[in-house]
Parts: structure tokens; sequence; C-alpha cells
């Protein structure tokens, strides 16, 4: 017995002490917000905020920053956060004093590569060459040149419409659409047809919704490096993923293979392929002057060219970015229009007067003024992302606040968007009030970001949803169901905004 009880005694010693290292440790990280002289509310030591946004939902951040300001700190998890609704502050953050706020947390860094090379995730010089390099795919003449693909597509979609309505199903909007989108990634990013309109278990949409799936509470790894953000060296030494291994394994299997058959290609056409894939390829593909490939040593250091992995990496992100930002979007758009009839009668006129049966492009749509304003109001009310972040690199000090090395400032977009002050009675749709948009000071409204680390693929994004919904009103109605609520309020707790019940339509025929 006395054995048995100097064990039980060692035992509690041990707990007991390991406890009193993870207070002392807690204690003591979260100290660097308050050292800095940032107001916040006292964290819990292991979770920080997360719980609370867990249970509060997002009047969270707004009850914090109506006792705190416009300036204040919370932990999630392992992380510093100072929330800004300071515009002055954002601007400063986010364009004017960018080289200090260039990195953000994108995924969290574990043992992904190399779908881990992708620009989202880049830090400081990696990720100004990346961009530098795949810029050019987003400009005018290419999204010209990739219209005639994105119309095949939204032609597909709307056949699907038009079948739902003739045999009275119910449509889930968020897989119609993301079918969609991908189907429009597929062939404007990288040249091939996927067909998951036809297919929505195609392994492109399964592998692509797995990531999102797994993202925070979906992956117990990645929670437990949001809380103890310490152990991301022994997560990666033991080989742990933020991605499931099946979506590793997909991607990279499936984009080797489709530059193995560009490079099998004949010159000429691959010369006349105008998509993401060609122009990260001609990067990847940099010669000597003797006619040598570029090691991907070299090609890591040079301004100009890729590594075959970076390609991968990039790959991987336009697919993930380009199914969720378009499907999700439209999805929110479909909501709208159907709890606002007036909104889509007005819509479809305007379409008639602008384009009549003229096919939809690059140029047509601009003069769809009234679209442009539904489209900018559904993003306000529903953004793709609920906030995003910039790393402090080195200690700050901007409108008398210090932002301490370490820390994160976290652009809180939704929260900027529903600002009563800026967008009175802020959760009606009001498409007019995109009439004077130059009054609104650009700060509050980013459903893209904003500054040099905007989303590079905005452009594209608004093609694909405006020619998408073209197609759509010209031929169908989207008409709510007894239970489709007359206001979204309740989203799953994750970066992207989703809502919690998937939204769910009648369609009729125009």
């Amino acid at each position: 017995m006395d054995l048995f009880g100097g064990n039980a005694a060692w035992t509690l010693g041990l707990i007991a002490g390991f406890v009193a290292l993870l207070y002392l440790y807690g204690k003591r990280r979260k100290r660097l917000l308050k050292d800095a002289g940032i107001p916040g509310r006292e964290p819990n030591l292991i979770f920080g905020a997360i719980l609370d946004f867990v249970w509060k939902g997002l009047d969270f951040e707004n009850k914090q920053r109506k006792e705190y300001g416009d300036v204040f700190g919370e932990w999630f998890g392992g992380f510093p956060m100072i929330n800004v609704f300071d515009p002055d502050i954002l601007k400063e953050v986010l364009i004017k004093d960018f080289d200090t706020f260039t990195d953000r947390m994108g995924f969290i860094d574990l043992d992904d590569y190399p779908l881990s090379t992708n620009m989202f995730s880049a830090k400081s010089d990696t990720w100004h060459r990346i961009r530098k390099i795949a810029s050019p795919t987003f400009s005018a003449g290419k999204l010209r040149k990739m219209c005639r693909g994105i119309n095949l597509c939204a032609q597909k979609l709307t056949r699907n419409f038009i079948r739902a309505a003739e045999s009275g199903e119910e449509v889930d909007l968020k897989q119609y659409f993301g079918a969609f989108s991908m189907d429009a990634i597929g062939n404007t990013g990288f040249g091939i047809e996927i067909d998951s309109q036809n297919d929505f278990d195609n392994n492109f949409v399964r592998e692509t919704k797995k990531v999102f799936d797994n993202a925070f509470f979906g992956n117990p790894f990645v929670f437990l490096i949001m809380l103890f953000p310490e152990l991301r060296a022994l997560a990666k030494w033991l080989g742990l993923g933020a991605f499931p291994r099946s979506t590793k394994r997909f991607f990279t299997q499936a984009v080797t293979e489709m530059i193995k058959q560009r490079k099998n290609e004949a010159k000429e056409d691959r010369e006349r392929r105008v998509d993401i894939l060609q122009l990260l390829l001609d990067a990847e593909e940099g010669d000597h002057q003797d006619g040598s490939k570029i090691s991907d040593e070299a090609a890591q250091k040079s301004s100009s060219t890729l590594t075959t992995d970076e390609v991968i990496g990039q790959a991987f992100v336009f697919f993930l970015g380009g199914y969720e930002t378009t499907a999700g979007t439209l999805q929110f758009i479909g909501y709208v229009l159907a709890t606002q009839s007036g909104v889509q009668d007005k819509l479809a006129k305007e379409i008639y007067l602008v384009l009549g049966e003229e096919d939809p492009d690059y140029d047509n749509i601009q003069g769809l003024v009234y679209m442009d304003r539904v489209v900018s109001e559904t993003l306000r009310l529903y953004p793709g992302v609920m906030a995003t972040n910039r790393y402090v690199s080195k200690t700050t000090t901007i409108k008398g606040w210090t932002f301490p090395e370490g820390a994160y400032v976290n652009v809180p977009i939704i929260f900027l968007h529903r600002d009563p002050e800026v967008f009175p009675e802020p959760r009606k749709f009001k498409p007019e009030r995109w009439e004077k948009k130059a009054e609104i000071n650009p700060m509050f409204y980013q459903p893209f970001g904003h500054g040099p680390r905007h989303c590079i693929g905005m452009r594209l994004a608004l093609v694909e949803v405006k020619i998408a919904l073209v197609h759509l009103i010209r031929s169908i109605r989207l008409v709510r169901l007894k239970d489709t609520p007359d206001e979204l309020t309740e989203f799953k707790v994750t970066g992207i905004l989703q809502p919690k019940t998937p939204i769910k339509l009648k369609i009729e025929l125009r």
C-alpha cells in the first residue's frame, strides 16, 4: 500500500507540476499584447477567444468593439491578434507600410509540401516573386480570351437549372454553383474539361471540399497547432499536415500529369494557350541562353522563374480559391434574388436592355450597372472570407498604437462591411448604396482584401459571376421555399463564410 500510495503521490505531483507550468507558460505568452498597451479582455490561457467566437458567433466581435474601441486585442488560441476597425490604421497596414505587414498567417505551416508552396501562404520575397509571375494571367486581354470557356460552363449550368425547374426538384445552390465554378476554373485556368456539373461527386470537387471541411475544427492537428503554435516544428517532423493526405496526393498527381501533357505538346500549341497553367509553366521552364534548364535552386533565387513544385502549389491554390469564391458568391446572390423578387425582375430587365440575346463577355458586362451594384451589395453582406490578417514583422507605432513584432493585425472584413455609421441599416440588402460608390471609404469594403496582397483572382471571379447570372436570369427564376429565412444569421465557424444550413430553392422557368 505504501508503494501504491507513493506512486499515486508521484503521479499527482507530475500532473500538478504540468498544470502549473502550463499556467505559467500561458500567463507569460499572453503578456505580449498587454505589454504593448493593447486593450482587451483577459484571455483564456489555452483557448484565447476561440470558445467565445464559437458560442457567441458574429456578435462577439461587435460587443468587444463597443467595449474597447476601434483597436483591441484577443488571442485566437496561441496567436496574438490585434483587431483594427480604424480605417486610417488599416490603410497604413495594408498599403502605406506594406513592407512591415507583408505576410499573413495563411494555411498552418505543417507537412503539406508541395501544396504549401502556394502564393496564399508564401512569405516576403517568395510571395513577391510568385505574385509578379502570376499577375499577367489576370490582365484584361487574358480575361477577354477566357470568356468563351466561361460561357460554355454557364450554359451547362443553366441547362441543369432548367431541368430542375421541369422536374420540380429543390436545388442546393452551393452544389450547383460549386460544380459550375470548378468547371470554370478547370477551363480557364488549366484548359481541361472537368465536367463536374454532370457529376457532383467529381474528384476535383470532392478533394477541394475536403480542404474546407477539414479546416479548423475539422482537423484535430490544425486545432492543436492553433492552440500551441510552438508545436509546429514537431508536428511537421512527424509528417502531420493541414490538408488530408488524399487531397495532397490527388492534386500533386493531377497537376503533375497536366504539366507532363503540356510539355509533350507542340510549341505552337502551347503558345496559343492563355490559361493560368501555361503562364506558370512558361516561368517554370526558364532556360539559360545555352538552352539548359534552370535548376529548382536557381529558380527559387530568380525573380522570374518558378520551381516545378511551386507550379503545383499555385495550381492547387487557384483550384481552391477559384472554386470557393465564385461558388460562395453565387450561392448568396441566389438567396438574395429569391428573397428580393423585385431585384431579380430589375436584373432581368437590365440584361434584356443592355445585352439582348448577345453572349456576355468581358466588355459588354461592364454596361450591367445594376448587376454590379447587386453583386457589390451581396459581397458586402456576405463576403467570401470573414477576416484577413497581416503579420507584424517589426514593432511599429501607428496613430499612437504599438503593434509588437510577432502579433497579427486582424482585418475584421464582415464587421467593417456591416458598420452602421458607413452603411445605415447594415443588415438590409440595399443595392442603391452603390450609386455613390466613390463616397465609400474602401477600407470599409474589402471582399477581396486590399492593397498589394489583395486576391489576385478578383477580376476573374467577378467575370464568372456576372456571366453565370446573365445566362441564368434569362431562362429561370429563383424562388424561395416555405422555410427559406428572411435573413441569414447562422454561419459555420470557419474562415470561409458558409451558412450553417445549405441554401435550397425552387426553380421556375422564366
